[in-house]
């Protein structure tokens, strides 16, 4: 993990984390921004008083503790604190504080947990007999080769197989090109030419062509008493721009020092490599998608998204120092927030733009979900050979077969993770394996 986060200390990072989570709980407590976005329309409830603070805060929190849990084990896989870790907690801490300043000390607290948490289970596994944390990062080893995939499941979603099917061709001949090509060079200049971010990047390129250039069954139109809501909420979160600008400069500033990590296993192949191209395009892809979920619900509901259109994280990647990056970030909300209204009706003017979203998250649900179970194997296969395997399999078939108790994502690293436990007692005994 130092390695990877170069010159940034510990006490740094931790400062960071313990501030973004304090400022994302009094957010979540004051209704101004929340993480969850399947909690998000709850907020208009209790605000006009239809819920009391006590419904309000089970809901958001049944909504919201798998992915606390998925949260965990994507820190053990990749060793960063992910915002799945710390908003989706800091959501639940600031709807049930009874007041802002509790908000503050409780998301302040859980930050410290989160950065000391993981440095102490890093320790703990470095203690083990078998230090079987080296095997976990094999986890992450399949992800982006089949992820860069998605466009062309998002397209064959909504657009059709064949269309689908010529994405994923092309795609397939770009980053078969790119792998053997390696590096195109012009004298003194050259250019890396990355498999999975030219890939990526030319299947976004071809998903966006088709969602500009369809012709689509949806009227445009907006209903005038739902146009009046949305003027009205679209206010409302301008009325916090200074909370949402400082929310943005923390989670830019975190993203850059790697306090706080968003699309962690994608983050985790850019730190190891150095090379972020994946991840900015990524992130381009990532705008792409959430941006019709994130521009509706803060326009019905006037309660922001905590990491806005997640712009934040991708210029904070992109800032030159740490210092710049916070400045970026404010700056970049303060735009989004200005133009928030507009972005509602441009949308309305490409219906299927606005429902590719949908499609591109169900392609990078589905491609992460394929490459996690691949990732999963290689690791226990790397712990326990076959009976690694073996209980990998047990692991996701009764989790299935009980109703996904712990989301589908989570299932395997926690598998890896309790046959990692399992090969340790056995080497105290003595147990040859």
């Amino acid at each position: 993990m130092t390695t990877m986060i170069g010159d940034y200390g510990l006490v740094f990072r931790a400062i960071v984390c313990i501030a973004i989570c304090a400022w994302a709980a009094l957010l979540a407590h004051m209704n101004i921004s929340n993480f969850n976005d399947g909690a998000r329309p709850v907020f208009p409830e209790f605000i006009e008083k239809r819920m009391t603070r006590t419904e309000f805060a089970t809901v958001v929190t049944g909504m919201g503790v798998g992915w606390v849990a998925s949260g965990i084990s994507t820190a053990l896989s990749t060793t960063f604190v992910a915002t799945g870790l710390t908003l989706i907690a800091t959501d639940i801490i600031g709807v049930w504080s009874p007041n802002k300043w509790v908000a503050l000390v409780a998301g302040a607290a859980w930050g410290a947990a989160c950065t000391f948490g993981l440095e102490t289970l890093l320790m703990i596994f470095e203690s083990l007999p078998y230090n079987f944390l080296i095997h976990m990062t094999s986890i992450t080893t399949p992800v982006l080769p089949i992820f860069c995939f998605f466009p062309a499941v998002a397209v064959a979603g909504q657009f059709g197989g064949k269309k689908g099917m010529a994405t994923g061709i092309v795609q397939a001949v770009v980053y078969v090109v790119c792998a053997l090509i390696k590096k195109i060079v012009f004298g003194d200049f050259s250019i890396s030419l990355q498999a999975n971010a030219f890939a990526m990047l030319i299947g976004m390129v071809m998903l966006v062509r088709y969602a500009v250039t369809a012709k689509s069954g949806e009227e445009d139109y907006t209903d005038a008493d739902e146009e009046n809501v949305f003027t009205r909420n679209a206010q409302r979160i301008k009325g916090n721009l200074p909370y949402l600008m400082v929310q943005g400069a923390l989670h830019a500033l975190g993203i850059k020092i790697l306090s706080q990590a968003y699309q962690p296993i994608i983050l985790f192949n850019a730190a190891s490599t150095g090379d972020y191209t994946a991840f900015y395009i990524t992130m381009v892809a990532n705008i792409i998608a959430f941006l019709p979920l994130i521009v509706s619900t803060a326009l019905s509901t006037g309660v922001y998204q905590a990491v806005g259109l997640t712009t934040e994280f991708l210029v904070g990647a992109l800032a030159p120092t740490w210092w710049l990056a916070p400045i970026f970030g404010a700056a970049v909300i303060f735009l989004e927030v200005q133009f928030v209204g507009m972005l509602g009706k441009l949308l309305s003017k490409f219906p299927e733009l606005r429902l590719s979203g949908d499609h591109i998250r169900d392609g990078m649900a589905q491609t992460l979900s394929l490459a996690l179970v691949i990732g999963s194997a290689l690791a226990a296969y790397a712990m326990w050979s076959g009976t690694g395997l073996a209980i990998l399999g047990v692991a996701y078939v009764l989790n299935d077969s009980t109703g996904q108790r712990v989301p589908k994502n989570a299932m395997g690293p926690f598998a890896c993770v309790g046959i990692g436990l399992i090969v340790n007692i056995l080497t105290v005994l003595g147990i040859a394996l």
